[in-house]
């Protein structure tokens, strides 16, 4: 098959469309009927995923697999189209504020759990207050919520948070401690914000093992750990939201080269490929092969927390040894773009010359270095999770480092779950990689989570000039619309790429490949792969 050019997503978001169209859905303020929806197509697929770290979205799910599943078998309050990133009402009928601070949301009757409980205000209040109580990883949401101190720590006031109301069944009342006016754009993020049903919570290490939720897809059995979730077309859905397949099963992989040389074998519909096997799948799939623009933020984190890294020209030189361009081109086939911020081309603020540090410049880096006083033993340790081909960029580095620096190294490497814990317990103790990818188009969404007070802060950067970029952040969130938060957003930013608590390298692509047997296959940097668009043929 030929060359052909690569299907890109374009996500340039309109910013005076995030929030009008995420506060009414038709003209009437009701969101649009779905009888004119094309009738599902049938079939099954299978596609390829890594080992979630948990399913039900009100534990610690915060990380891509399980998204991509979680997207499926809930529904929430609101989505964001890929390709235009217009927000569109689900189970929202109106999402309302007269001053950004208080916010009163409507919800479309008729939803229902796949157990048969309804979908209603409690649902959601029970979820969000489960989340915030119990110190998941998606709780940091709810920090804007007034009452949300009161939940928190070894001996919280309270289990719930006074800023949320249940008005009646199908309304609830948010409080906020200050005005957001970005609010509706962080409830779009489907496994912070889904409902919860009743029985879910009386007993969750169940729920996760085979949820319980109100999406156009249901769990056909328990999770398969590390072999396979499958899940089928809940048939009594009442939304809009497509389920085309009747079936889908998810085949989980520890490597994405093994998950890639199953499709190549034909025993797997629509897999993943790794940059290093661009040119493989471009030969084997032809005009099946999707690229898009992930929105994918990729950076080798410092643990601050360990001595040698807190001396800011230790992480400056160790960002100026890194020869991204050439990296990109050897590692990548230059199909990455080298960042120069923190915020992705692809949201409002982003800026291509934002990163002083992130230019190759070897002389000055052993200039900062021995200025420093070097790394005691000249040796350090990377870490890295082993089931995501990131060998090839880790040995860069670290040659690149030795080179330059002559900074020795060794190699700790996790799969991806176990790795993430390891993070979070801050058990590393050398420069360690990760990418972030986005959960709403806005500058905030790559700012506050990676950097800020919540759970995934895994360099634990603390102090003055972390307190200097929580009030810019704050300026931003209280800025009337998300254009005129930029540039507080910007110096945020600014603080980051001062201070290093990470090294920016790049903005990632994603690699789809997909048989002859399935087609309509889109990707989203919000969403993965969507999933209930495949029709099978």
């Amino acid at each position: 098959m030929g060359r052909r050019t690569p299907r890109r997503l374009l996500v340039a978001v309109a910013t005076t469309a995030l929030l009008t169209a995420a506060c009414t859905g038709g003209d009437d303020g009701t969101t649009e009927s779905s009888d004119d929806a094309a009738a599902p197509t049938g079939g099954s697929f299978t596609t390829g995923i890594g080992e979630p770290s948990f399913l039900a979205p009100m534990s610690d799910c915060y990380e891509s697999e399980c998204v991509q599943v979680i997207n499926q078998v809930w529904t929430g309050l609101l989505k964001i189209d890929p390709e235009t990133s217009q927000q569109s009402l689900t189970i929202a009928e109106s999402i309302d504020s007269q001053n950004g601070k208080v916010w009163t949301v409507k919800l479309n009757d008729g939803y229902t759990f796949h157990n048969g409980e309804p979908v209603d205000a409690e649902s959601f209040v029970r979820s969000w207050n489960y989340s915030a109580a119990n110190a998941t990883e998606t709780g940091f949401f709810f920090s804007p919520v007034e009452g949300y101190d009161d939940t928190q720590g070894e001996n919280p006031k309270s289990q719930e948070m006074s800023g949320l109301k249940v008005v009646d069944d199908m309304t609830i009342e948010i409080n906020l401690s200050e005005p957001f006016s970005q609010w509706p754009l962080v409830m779009s993020y489907t496994p912070a914000f889904a409902p919860m049903a009743q029985a879910c919570l009386a007993d969750i290490a169940k729920c996760n093992e085979k949820p319980i939720g109100n999406g156009p897809y249901q769990m056909a059995g328990p999770w398969k750990h590390n072999d396979n979730i499958t899940i089928q077309r809940y048939e009594d859905y009442t939304g809009d939201l497509p389920a085309n397949a009747d079936e889908i099963v998810l085949n989980i992989y520890g490597e994405l080269a093994t998950e890639f040389r199953d499709w190549q074998a034909g025993n797997l519909d629509i897999s993943r490929a790794d940059p290093t096997q661009y040119p493989a799948a471009e030969a084997a799939a032809g005009d099946r092969l999707v690229e898009v623009d992930s929105g994918q933020f990729s950076y080798f984190g410092f643990p601050l927390y360990v001595p040698e890294f807190q001396d800011i020209r230790i992480r400056q030189a160790m960002s100026l040894a890194i020869d991204r361009e050439t990296i990109n081109e050897k590692v990548y086939g230059g199909n990455y773009s080298v960042a120069t911020d923190v915020i992705a081309p692809f949201v409002p603020g982003s800026r291509d010359d934002a990163c002083e540090f992130c230019a190759y410049d070897p002389e000055r880096a052993a200039q900062l270095y021995e200025e420093a006083g070097g790394i005691p033993g000249d040796k350090i340790t990377i870490w890295f999770n082993n089931d995501g081909g990131h060998e090839a960029l880790v040995q860069a580095l670290g040659n690149g480092w030795r080179n330059d620096l002559g900074l020795d190294y060794e190699v700790e490497s996790q799969p991806f779950t176990p790795y993430l814990a390891t993070l979070g317990e801050f058990e590393v103790d050398g420069p360690w990689r990760l990418s972030w990818g986005p959960d709403y188009p806005s500058p905030e969404n790559y700012l506050d989570p990676v950097y800020g007070e919540g759970s995934t802060n895994y360099a634990k950067w603390e102090g003055p000039a972390h307190d200097e970029f929580l009030d810019l952040v704050a300026q931003g969130d209280a800025a009337a619309t998300v254009e005129e938060g930029i540039p507080a957003y910007q110096e945020a930013a600014d603080v980051v790429l001062r201070e290093l608590p990470v090294m920016p390298l790049f903005f990632t692509q994603s690699f789809i490949v997909y048989s002859e047997t399935v087609d309509s296959v889109n990707y989203s940097p919000l969403d993965g792969v969507l999933l209930g668009e495949v029709t099978v043929n």
